[in-house]
């Protein structure tokens, strides 16, 4: 029987960073941060993280990192809310520049703005725009990074991050038994 929980299971089945203030307010007792911080949340356990396919309404759109299509209608629906307070929420979200959108046939691309930033990775913008701290980078001593063990097979380019190799628990019975004997005897 293949446990849900095991090891092996966690990791290679990978993770979503959603920034903490949206955690946090999701059990807020106001209802409207509630709402949104749920919201936003929903938007970031969806969004791609690397190039990938979408079929909407037939038609097939691509997705890439930090993108996710929907459709708004179904949206406002799963949250519960009517479709001007939807709206609203949208037209909050573009306007402190949280997401950007574009509508589709049949749906609405939304992109996280900053995603790669959020989840770890700079962005080609953010290199671009340091170029003159590449030389006191180049100038400082680079310490060299310890190698932990982790192998090559087990990277996860989708999320950026390395596994590791955890070998199987072996559980000896019998000196599980002798411990025990040894501990009632004291």
């Amino acid at each position: 029987m293949n446990k849900f929980f095991a090891m092996e299971n966690l990791l290679k089945s990978g993770f979503y960073n959603i920034p903490r203030v949206i955690v946090d307010n999701e059990q807020s007792s106001c209802k409207k941060t509630a709402l949104r911080a749920r919201i936003l949340s929903y938007f970031y356990q969806k969004v791609y993280f690397a190039k990938g396919d979408v079929v909407l309404d037939g038609r097939l759109y691509t997705c890439f990192r930090g993108e996710l299509i929907v459709n708004q209608e179904e949206l406002a629906v799963r949250f519960e809310t009517d479709r001007r307070q939807w709206t609203r929420i949208m037209a909050e979200f573009t306007s402190e520049n949280i997401i950007r959108t574009e509508q589709v046939r049949g749906g609405t691309r939304i992109t996280l703005v900053a995603y790669d930033c959020i989840v770890g990775k700079k962005s080609a913008q953010y290199k671009q725009g340091n170029v003159g701290d590449k030389a006191a980078e180049d100038a400082a001593p680079k310490a060299k990074k310890p190698k932990l063990g982790v192998m090559v097979e087990n990277y996860y380019p989708e999320h950026h991050v390395k596994g590791c190799d955890i070998p199987p628990l072996e559980i000896d019975l019998e000196k599980l038994r002798a411990l025990k004997k040894r501990d009632e005897e004291r």
